[in-house]
């Protein structure tokens, strides 16, 4: 099972687990099954960002509470076994929500068990190169799950590698070049527990693994299905 085994990688009881999700290909559907999995072990969850996401009008979160303003969080009591979204309301674009302010993650950092917190954005391509803005790793941050579809292999760059406009396809030279970018996958990731989930790898050949065969990095590669909850392999 995929989330208990991230549990198992980075959940440690008597601290806040806040743990920032990079990257394309599944960080939202991440940040609410996770979160929903943490919940059901009686923890508490807060589910947030640090650039923004569609608004929870837009996006079902999963979440049992819906707070857009740091006066309703601040707030609320929090519960065991209850998962939470916040994010700030911006009336100039009613179909995103918004990072709180740094601080208010600080407080907010000592009342949750677990903070799944969406560091990242690409316009829903499953990869992505950064700019020099992000991805925006919060200080509390204790571990860095970064994210990519595998719906991009053998894929037009162009087309699938946000801040890419390639013209050749995701082949086995370009995906090492990925992961040796220090603007590519694993940014962000320096100095924290960490690892690269290839989501939606449920249809993944021996063609599509064997593109990962010069890999070679400091943290496992996940191949997995965040929707059905499944691994297929770990390298």
């Amino acid at each position: 099972m995929l989330y208990k085994t991230l549990e198992e990688m980075f959940i440690k009881d008597g601290r806040c687990n806040f743990i920032s999700i990079t990257g394309g290909g599944g960080k939202t559907t991440l940040l609410s099954l996770f979160g929903q999995y943490l919940k059901n072990t009686g923890r508490s969850v807060l589910l947030t960002t640090t650039t923004k996401v569609q608004a929870p009008r837009y996006h079902d979160y999963l979440a049992d509470h819906v707070f857009q303003s740091e006066a309703s969080i601040l707030s609320y009591e929090v519960e065991k076994g209850s998962m939470v979204f916040y994010a700030e309301k911006n009336s100039l674009d009613v179909k995103k929500a918004f990072a709180p302010r740094p601080e208010i993650l600080d407080v907010l950092a000592d009342r949750f068990d677990c903070i799944l917190c969406e560091a990242d954005g690409s316009r829903g391509l499953p990869m992505k190169i950064h700019s020099s803005r992000d991805p925006v790793i919060h200080p509390k941050t204790t571990s860095v799950i970064a994210v990519m579809g595998a719906g991009a292999l053998l894929g037009k760059i162009c087309y699938v590698v946000f801040g890419d406009e390639g013209e050749t396809f995701v082949d086995e030279k370009y995906l090492k070049g990925y992961f040796d970018n220090p603007e590519a996958v694993l940014k962000g990731m320096d100095g924290y527990e960490g690892a690269v989930l290839v989501n939606a790898a449920e249809d993944m050949d021996d063609k599509g693994y064997a593109l990962f065969s010069s890999i070679s990095i400091p943290y496992p590669i996940i191949f997995c299905s965040e929707k059905k909850d499944e691994i297929y392999a770990r390298i």
